[in-house]
C-alpha cells in the first residue's frame, strides 16, 4: 500500500515539474540553475587566475661573482720515470768471482768495490815483471860503465872503435828491455785493477746475474749487475705538438712541475721537479713532442719504470676572468653561463672558455667583473626567470680534474 502511494507521489512531482518547464519564463532558468550548480569549478578557476597574476615562485640557486685572477697554463700528461744514469756493470777481464761486497738492491756510491776476481796469477806476473826490470837495470848500469871506459880509451887508441860501438849497443838494448818490462808491468797492474770491479755511478743495484764463485768472461753479453741512478731522477712525458711553443718557453724559464704518484687509492704523493729537456723533433707517428723533468727524489718516491702524472705549469697569465667551473654549461650555441641581473632575473650568455683548471673556469669573453652567475640550479631556469640566491652547498669531496681544456687557446 505504501509503495503504491510513493509511486503516485513520484508521478505527481514529475507532472508538476513538466508544467513548470512549460509555463515559467525562459529567463528564469539560467539563474536558477546557477544556484543549483556545485561551487567547486568556480573556486578552481579563481585559483588559476590568481596564480597567473602572482607568477611562478623564484627558483632557488647558488651564485658566484665574476673576478679577475692569474690563470696558470698547465700541461698535464702521463709520464714514465727514467733513471738519470743507467749502467750495466761488466767485467773487463776473465776471472772467478771471489768476493761480492753488496746485496741486491743496495744503494752504492761511485767508486765503491762491488766484486773482486781471483788476482793471484796477475800478482805473480807483476812480481816477475818487477824482478826482470830490476835485473835489466843492474845490467844496464854495468853496460853503461863499460861503455864509459871504452869511450875514454878509444881516444888513446887503446881499444878499437868497434868494441866501443858494441858496448854502446848493449847499453841501448838493456834500456829497451827495461822499457818493455815496464810496459808489461803497467799492463799487469791494469789487469789487477780490472780484477777489482767498482761502481761507475751512484745508484741502486739490481739483481745479481753472477754469484760468488762464478767464472765470468769479458765477452759475455749479460752484465754482472745493473745500477740505476735514482737521486736525482728523470720523468719523460709526451704532449701534443701544438704545445711545442709553450713547452719551449717553459724550458727557457726553467718551469716547475708536479709529479703525482698514485698509491693505494689514497691521496697521490706529489714530487717537485723542473723541466730540463725538450726533444729536438716531433714524433711523426704520434704527433707528439717528448719532454723530461728532473726531480731530486731525495726520499726515492719515484722509481725507474713507474707510471706517473706530470702536471707542468708552463706560464701564468695575469688578470683573466674567472668563475667557478660549475657555472659553465654546454649549449647549442656554445658554452654558456646564466647571468643574474640586478632584478634577480636570469639570462643565458655565451662565453669563451680558455681553460678549466681545478674548480675554476677562465673565460676570454662573455661576462664582466662583478657580475653574478648561477653555479647550481640551472636546470630550473628559463630566460627571464626570477631566482632566489641561497647559500652554496658543501662540496661532495670528489677529486677535481687538474685540467680540462675546452677551447684551443693559450
Amino acid at each position: 500500500m505504501r509503495a503504491r502511494r510513493f509511486g503516485l507521489c513520484v508521478v505527481g512531482a514529475s507532472v508538476a515539474f513538466g508544467a513548470a518547464y512549460l509555463f515559467l519564463p525562459a529567463t528564469y532558468w539560467p539563474d536558477a540553475l546557477r544556484g543549483l550548480a556545485s561551487p567547486e569549478p568556480a573556486k578552481v578557476a579563481a585559483k588559476k587566475g590568481d596564480g597567473k597574476a602572482r607568477g611562478a615562485p623564484p627558483a632557488p640557486v647558488t651564485a658566484a661573482t665574476v673576478s679577475e685572477v692569474d690563470m696558470p697554463i698547465i700541461l698535464s700528461a702521463p709520464g714514465t720515470v727514467e733513471p738519470l744514469g743507467n749502467v750495466v756493470v761488466k767485467p773487463r777481464v776473465d776471472g772467478q768471482i771471489v768476493e761480492v761486497t753488496f746485496k741486491e738492491g743496495d744503494l752504492v756510491t761511485q767508486g765503491n768495490v762491488l766484486f773482486r776476481l781471483d788476482d793471484r796469477l796477475v800478482k805473480a806476473l807483476i812480481a816477475q815483471a818487477e824482478a826482470n826490470i830490476a835485473k835489466d837495470e843492474a845490467n844496464l848500469r854495468e853496460a853503461e860503465a863499460t861503455l864509459a871506459r871504452r869511450e875514454a880509451l878509444v881516444t888513446k887508441q887503446v881499444v878499437s872503435e868497434a868494441a866501443t860501438e858494441t858496448a854502446r849497443n848493449a847499453a841501448n838494448s838493456l834500456r829497451a828491455s827495461i822499457a818493455a818490462g815496464q810496459a808489461f808491468l803497467d799492463t799487469q797492474k791494469t789487469q789487477l785493477d780490472y780484477l777489482t770491479i767498482r761502481a761507475p755511478i751512484t745508484g741502486r743495484t739490481g739483481s745479481l746475474a753472477a754469484k760468488l764463485g762464478a767464472t765470468v768472461r769479458a765477452q759475455d753479453a749479460p752484465g754482472l749487475v745493473t745500477i740505476n741512478q735514482t737521486k736525482p731522477i728523470m720523468v719523460g712525458f709526451a704532449v701534443p705538438q701544438a704545445e711545442l711553443g709553450a713547452l719551449r718557453r717553459a724550458l727557457g724559464a726553467r718551469a716547475t712541475a708536479d709529479v703525482k704518484v698514485s698509491g693505494g687509492g689514497g691521496k697521490p704523493t706529489v714530487v717537485q721537479a723542473t723541466l730540463a729537456f725538450v726533444d729536438n723533433q716531433v714524433d711523426r707517428a704520434t704527433g707528439t713532442i717528448i719532454g723530461k723533468v728532473v726531480a731530486e727524489n731525495a726520499d726515492e718516491v719515484l722509481w725507474p719504470g713507474q707510471s706517473v702524472e706530470v702536471v707542468l705549469t708552463v706560464e701564468v697569465k695575469p688578470r683573466v676572468l674567472s668563475v667557478p667551473a660549475a657555472a659553465v654549461l654546454p649549449a647549442q650555441q656554445g658554452m654558456i653561463v646564466w647571468v643574474i641581473g640586478a632584478d634577480n632575473k636570469v639570462a643565458p650568455r655565451v662565453v669563451v672558455v680558455e681553460r678549466i683548471v681545478g674548480r675554476s673556469a677562465f673565460l676570454g669573453d662573455g661576462v664582466k667583473v662583478g657580475e653574478r652567475v648561477v653555479t647550481d640550479g640551472q636546470i630550473r631556469l628559463a630566460p627571464g626567470a626570477t631566482v632566489r640566491i641561497e647559500e652554496p652547498r658543501r662540496p661532495s669531496g670528489g677529486p677535481a680534474s687538474e685540467e680540462r681544456r675546452l677551447h684551443g687557446r693559450g
